[in-house]
């Protein structure tokens, strides 16, 4: 439940990134001045937290995937034997 409760947490940080991100760089007309912090002093410049969000969102996404994949038992497994090599024919 624990690791549930971390991954979407994860991806919550990702999507409210990519928001704040946005929204900032948006209201700063969409400059790109002081994306490369050799040109002044460093700050965060948006596309920043903008690419940060968007390179948390799949690996966060694949994680849960696995983790609920991992969970849910197949169905029919039972049935089927384990190595379809030894399978009956």
């Amino acid at each position: 439940m624990l690791r549930y409760l971390l991954r979407f947490a994860l991806l919550t940080i990702g999507f409210a990134l990519t928001t704040l991100g946005l929204m900032t760089w948006q209201a700063r007309g969409l400059s790109f001045d002081g994306l490369w912090p050799m040109e002044g002093p460093f700050a965060v410049h948006p596309l920043h937290l903008l690419v940060l969000g968007l390179a948390m969102i799949p690996p966060t996404l694949w994680e849960i995937f696995v983790l609920e994949q991992q969970r849910a038992p197949r169905k029919g497994s039972a049935d089927r034997p384990r190595n379809e090599a030894s399978a009956p024919r």
